[in-house]
């Protein structure tokens, strides 16, 4: 029974932050004064990379691979030599490559978290419960 135990707070210890759809937008909450911003240093783009790495270390499965890809872009572009023209086409090539990554996590954040990731901006959420009206039959009697 000990080891058992033993064994269940050491993998509790270890284990990262919890990746579920909850966690990961309460993470973004956290990260949205600062994500829409535009990047124009180095040390701007590596506080970038960081955020999105929070974010990633976060992301349930659903949308853990897209945000792997672009988290990988930012931090390729974070580390660009933009004298360097081979450098300045391979960050193009890799951007194109992750476009649908891109459209893909957009999508599952503005439809879980309600957030435009590429403003940071909070949109209204779109799993509204529609209002029902129920008829109601009346009757008049007459005197």
């Amino acid at each position: 029974m000990a080891v058992a135990i033993a064994c269940t707070i050491t993998f509790s210890a270890c284990s990262g932050p919890e990746r579920t759809g909850t966690s990961f937008c309460k993470q973004l909450g956290n990260e949205l004064p600062y994500i829409g911003q535009r990047i124009s240093t180095a040390p701007e783009a590596s506080a970038m990379v960081k955020r999105y790495q929070r974010l990633l270390d976060r992301a349930p499965l659903a949308i853990e691979g897209d945000l792997a890809i672009v988290t990988e872009l930012l931090e390729q572009a974070s580390r660009l030599d933009a004298r360097d023209s081979e450098a300045v086409q391979e960050l193009a090539d890799a951007s194109y490559a992750a476009q649908q990554s891109a459209i893909s996590v957009r999508d599952w954040v503005k439809s879980t978290c309600a957030v435009d990731i590429s403003t940071g901006l909070n949109i209204e959420p779109p799993r509204v419960a529609p209002t029902t009206t129920v008829a109601v039959a009346t009757s008049t009697v007459a005197p």
